[in-house]
């Protein structure tokens, strides 16, 4: 399919090795003209140079997404490289992971700054390109904004800000022809060299997680680029102001364990 043809994307945290990556790929794959904005320089190289040896068009842009500045100039250069911005996807994201007592106000701040201020810099930065494109936007969030989450107290709530976030916007902008929507992301694993070492330092980790959902697995990245094109896509034309959970189930249990230990009780 070529869905995006003539279309230019912009992928916060474009470059990174999960999920953000699957979704540079795929818009790419699909036609559009991404422009990759990510802190990673070298990993940011990487993906543009895989994209465009595939056949697609992109181009990577070093900036650090909570700073108004640098994400101002990042979205202008990709403005000037391809003309416009028609979709946008906030994915920049960090679990810092700590409980109440143990977080001071720089991990307070940083986890908001990554969480939810880098994608409201781009967002408010991007509005007047996706008011002349009638565009989209995209934030990626989490099922813990839905569930909560262990020692994940400020992730949670800055992913929960995005939902109220995303809400607003449609209301405001929907009459512009703008659309805005959430994919709630239930746990995500791809070859990263974060989860490797998470499973170095407790086999058998990634079973334990599968064994929450209903589904039985562990998300993929390309779960989470699939449902981003799908509602980047005119197919969703219609869909705005939507917190769509991509979680194989797990929202739909409120985070219990399997089907065996709930019949064990």
């Amino acid at each position: 399919m070529n869905r995006f043809q003539g279309k230019t994307a912009i992928v916060t945290g474009g470059a990174g090795t999960n999920i953000g990556g699957a979704i540079t790929r795929r818009l790419a794959d699909e036609g559009a003209c991404v422009g990759i904005l990510d802190l990673d320089a070298d990993a940011g190289r990487t993906i543009e140079s895989e994209v465009i040896e595939s056949g697609g068009e992109a181009m990577f842009y070093r900036a650090d997404l909570t700073d108004a500045m640098s994400t101002e100039a990042a979205i202008e250069s990709v403005v000037n490289t391809y003309g416009e911005v028609d979709i946008l996807v906030n994915n920049v994201g960090l679990a810092l992971g700590t409980t109440l007592e143990a977080i001071d106000e720089e991990t307070l701040y940083r986890d908001f700054e990554i969480n939810f201020k880098s994608a409201f810099l781009a967002t408010k930065i991007s509005l007047p390109f996706l008011q002349e494109s009638e565009g989209n936007v995209i934030f990626i969030s989490s099922v813990n904004a839905l569930l909560g989450g262990f020692s994940e107290v400020t992730y949670s709530s800055a992913k929960a800000g995005l939902h109220s976030l995303c809400r607003g916007l449609t209301a405001d902008y929907g009459p512009d022809g703008v659309r805005f929507n959430v994919i709630a992301a239930g746990s995500v694993i791809g070859d990263s060299e974060v989860w490797r070492e998470r499973e170095r330092n407790d086999p058998g980790l990634i079973e334990r997680i599968e064994e929450l959902y209903p589904l039985q697995r562990h998300g993929l990245p390309e779960d989470i680029a699939d449902a981003t094109a799908f509602l980047a896509s005119e197919e969703a034309a219609w869909i705005s102001g939507v917190v769509l959970p991509v979680d194989g189930g797990i929202s739909a249990t409120g985070g219990l364990s399997g089907r065996d230990w709930w019949n064990g009780l």
